[in-house]
């Protein structure tokens, strides 16, 4: 029987769970829509497609080799928001 892998684009899901739950926050007024977004969406997604290995990848803020080769990539890309930031650094 074949087994399936679920390769996950950490900071796209997050980045979509950020802006599908909007204003949600914990007793200290700390937004968490990202990371109640992120898990929900997961859960659904394992449960869904019931995956035998799961693998997430998230961006480290360092140099890539797309930079390195051209130097104006995701340039015009606006910067995180901060309360997305907030939930994910």
């Amino acid at each position: 029987m074949a087994q399936k892998i679920l390769l996950i684009d950490g900071h796209a899901l997050c980045y979509r769970a950020f802006y599908a739950v909007q204003e949600l926050r914990n007793s200290k007024g700390v937004p968490t829509n990202a990371v109640f977004g992120f898990v929900n969406i997961l859960r659904k997604i394992l449960k869904t497609y019931s995956p035998d290995y799961v693998a997430g990848c998230f961006d480290t803020g360092k140099e890539t080799f797309r930079r390195a080769k051209f130097a104006d990539y995701k340039i015009q890309r606006p910067p995180m928001p901060e309360g997305l930031s907030q939930q994910i650094t």
